[in-house]
Protein backbone atom coordinates (compact mmCIF):
# COMPACT_ATOMS: atom_id res chain seq x y z
CA UNK A 1 0.00 0.00 0.00
CA UNK A 2 1.79 3.45 -1.06
CA UNK A 3 1.74 5.98 1.38
CA UNK A 4 -1.13 8.29 -1.02
CA UNK A 5 -3.18 5.36 -0.63
CA UNK A 6 -3.24 5.44 3.33
CA UNK A 7 -6.24 6.92 5.11
CA UNK A 8 -6.24 7.83 8.95
CA UNK A 9 -8.22 6.87 11.05
CA UNK A 10 -10.27 8.65 13.75
CA UNK A 11 -12.57 7.85 16.64
CA UNK A 12 -15.82 9.69 16.69
CA UNK A 13 -15.05 11.62 20.18
CA UNK A 14 -11.72 12.91 18.20
CA UNK A 15 -13.69 14.30 15.41
CA UNK A 16 -16.18 16.59 17.65
CA UNK A 17 -15.32 20.50 18.07
CA UNK A 18 -13.93 21.31 21.57
CA UNK A 19 -16.17 23.45 23.73
CA UNK A 20 -16.17 27.21 22.66
CA UNK A 21 -16.47 29.95 25.82
CA UNK A 22 -19.94 31.87 25.02
CA UNK A 23 -20.43 34.55 27.24
CA UNK A 24 -24.01 33.79 28.08
CA UNK A 25 -22.94 30.47 29.20
CA UNK A 26 -21.22 32.39 31.85
CA UNK A 27 -24.39 34.01 33.22
CA UNK A 28 -24.33 33.90 36.98
CA UNK A 29 -27.88 34.31 37.42
CA UNK A 30 -29.01 32.38 34.43
CA UNK A 31 -31.12 29.31 36.24
CA UNK A 32 -31.41 27.38 32.68
CA UNK A 33 -35.39 26.26 31.57
CA UNK A 34 -34.70 22.73 32.31
CA UNK A 35 -34.44 23.56 35.94
CA UNK A 36 -36.89 25.64 36.71
CA UNK A 37 -40.86 24.35 38.17
CA UNK A 38 -43.36 25.23 35.01
CA UNK A 39 -45.38 26.97 38.02
CA UNK A 40 -43.21 29.47 39.49
CA UNK A 41 -41.76 32.82 38.58
CA UNK A 42 -37.29 32.89 40.13
CA UNK A 43 -36.05 36.76 41.16
CA UNK A 44 -32.87 37.22 42.67
CA UNK A 45 -33.33 39.16 45.97
CA UNK A 46 -30.33 40.56 47.87
CA UNK A 47 -29.74 39.85 51.23
CA UNK A 48 -26.77 41.94 51.16
CA UNK A 49 -25.60 45.44 50.20
CA UNK A 50 -21.74 46.51 51.41
CA UNK A 51 -21.04 43.12 53.58
CA UNK A 52 -23.77 44.25 55.49
CA UNK A 53 -27.38 42.37 55.78
CA UNK A 54 -30.49 43.88 54.11
CA UNK A 55 -33.20 41.90 56.05
CA UNK A 56 -35.77 44.65 55.24
CA UNK A 57 -35.05 43.98 51.58
CA UNK A 58 -35.40 40.19 51.83
CA UNK A 59 -38.09 40.44 54.54
CA UNK A 60 -40.37 42.83 51.95
CA UNK A 61 -40.70 39.81 49.33
CA UNK A 62 -41.48 37.10 52.32
CA UNK A 63 -44.23 39.44 53.43
CA UNK A 64 -45.27 39.25 49.48
CA UNK A 65 -45.35 36.02 49.38
CA UNK A 66 -42.36 34.97 47.90
CA UNK A 67 -40.15 31.63 49.24
CA UNK A 68 -36.69 30.99 49.22
CA UNK A 69 -35.45 28.49 46.47
CA UNK A 70 -33.13 25.59 48.12
CA UNK A 71 -30.45 23.60 45.42
CA UNK A 72 -32.40 20.16 45.58
CA UNK A 73 -35.51 21.72 43.92
CA UNK A 74 -33.45 22.40 41.19
CA UNK A 75 -31.87 19.42 40.11
CA UNK A 76 -29.21 17.23 41.30
CA UNK A 77 -27.19 17.88 38.04
CA UNK A 78 -27.74 21.96 39.13
CA UNK A 79 -24.57 22.80 40.90
CA UNK A 80 -25.54 26.07 42.64
CA UNK A 81 -23.46 28.59 45.13
CA UNK A 82 -25.58 27.75 48.36
CA UNK A 83 -25.44 29.65 51.98
CA UNK A 84 -23.89 27.83 54.75
CA UNK A 85 -24.98 30.56 57.46
CA UNK A 86 -27.34 33.14 58.24
CA UNK A 87 -30.76 33.46 58.45
CA UNK A 88 -31.19 31.70 55.24
CA UNK A 89 -28.66 29.62 55.13
CA UNK A 90 -29.33 26.58 52.77
CA UNK A 91 -30.85 28.91 50.28
CA UNK A 92 -29.16 29.11 46.66
CA UNK A 93 -27.34 32.58 46.17
CA UNK A 94 -25.30 34.28 43.81
CA UNK A 95 -22.65 37.18 45.57
CA UNK A 96 -24.82 39.20 47.51
CA UNK A 97 -28.45 37.95 46.10
CA UNK A 98 -30.64 34.82 46.67
CA UNK A 99 -32.99 33.21 44.83
CA UNK A 100 -36.59 33.32 45.60
CA UNK A 101 -39.85 32.23 43.63
CA UNK A 102 -43.39 32.81 43.26
CA UNK A 103 -46.50 31.97 41.53
CA UNK A 104 -46.46 32.72 37.88
CA UNK A 105 -49.87 33.87 38.58
CA UNK A 106 -49.25 36.34 41.49
CA UNK A 107 -46.72 37.91 39.55
CA UNK A 108 -48.77 38.63 36.60
CA UNK A 109 -51.12 39.87 38.94
CA UNK A 110 -48.52 42.16 40.42
CA UNK A 111 -47.58 44.03 37.21
CA UNK A 112 -50.85 44.48 36.07
CA UNK A 113 -51.38 46.64 39.18
CA UNK A 114 -48.07 48.47 38.24
CA UNK A 115 -49.11 49.02 34.82
CA UNK A 116 -52.19 50.12 35.60
CA UNK A 117 -50.75 52.60 38.22
CA UNK A 118 -48.33 53.56 35.45
CA UNK A 119 -50.86 53.72 33.01
CA UNK A 120 -53.27 56.38 35.56
CA UNK A 121 -50.11 58.05 36.76
CA UNK A 122 -49.37 59.30 32.43
CA UNK A 123 -53.27 60.24 31.85
CA UNK A 124 -53.15 62.38 34.89
CA UNK A 125 -49.53 64.05 33.84
CA UNK A 126 -51.21 64.52 30.30
CA UNK A 127 -54.23 66.00 31.91
CA UNK A 128 -52.48 68.24 34.05
CA UNK A 129 -49.80 69.35 30.90
CA UNK A 130 -52.62 70.46 28.49
CA UNK A 131 -54.57 72.01 31.67
CA UNK A 132 -51.34 74.01 31.77
CA UNK A 133 -51.69 75.65 28.13
CA UNK A 134 -53.63 78.95 27.72
CA UNK A 135 -55.52 79.74 24.07
CA UNK A 136 -52.61 82.89 24.05
CA UNK A 137 -49.65 79.46 23.95
CA UNK A 138 -51.49 76.22 23.88
CA UNK A 139 -49.38 73.26 24.75
CA UNK A 140 -49.53 70.17 22.84
CA UNK A 141 -48.14 66.59 23.51
CA UNK A 142 -46.46 64.56 20.79
CA UNK A 143 -44.48 62.39 23.21
CA UNK A 144 -44.16 58.70 23.02
CA UNK A 145 -42.80 55.70 24.87
CA UNK A 146 -41.91 52.11 23.60
CA UNK A 147 -41.09 49.22 26.11
CA UNK A 148 -37.87 46.83 25.89
CA UNK A 149 -37.29 44.31 27.95
CA UNK A 150 -33.68 42.54 27.19
CA UNK A 151 -32.64 38.67 27.33
CA UNK A 152 -33.40 40.02 23.37
CA UNK A 153 -31.80 36.60 21.13
CA UNK A 154 -28.92 38.65 19.79
CA UNK A 155 -25.89 39.37 21.46
CA UNK A 156 -24.23 43.18 21.06
CA UNK A 157 -21.98 43.05 18.87
CA UNK A 158 -19.04 46.11 19.86
CA UNK A 159 -16.56 47.98 16.92
CA UNK A 160 -13.12 48.16 18.34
Amino acid sequence: MTQATKTSRKSRASATRKKVWDPTSMDRLNVPKEYKQADMEYIWVRHELLNNPDDSNVHERLREGYETVKPDELGDDYHADVMTTGKHAGTVRSGDLILMKHTKEYVAEKEAYYDAQTERMGKAYSKEYKNAGSNAMPTTDDSSSTVTRGGGKGTPKFEE
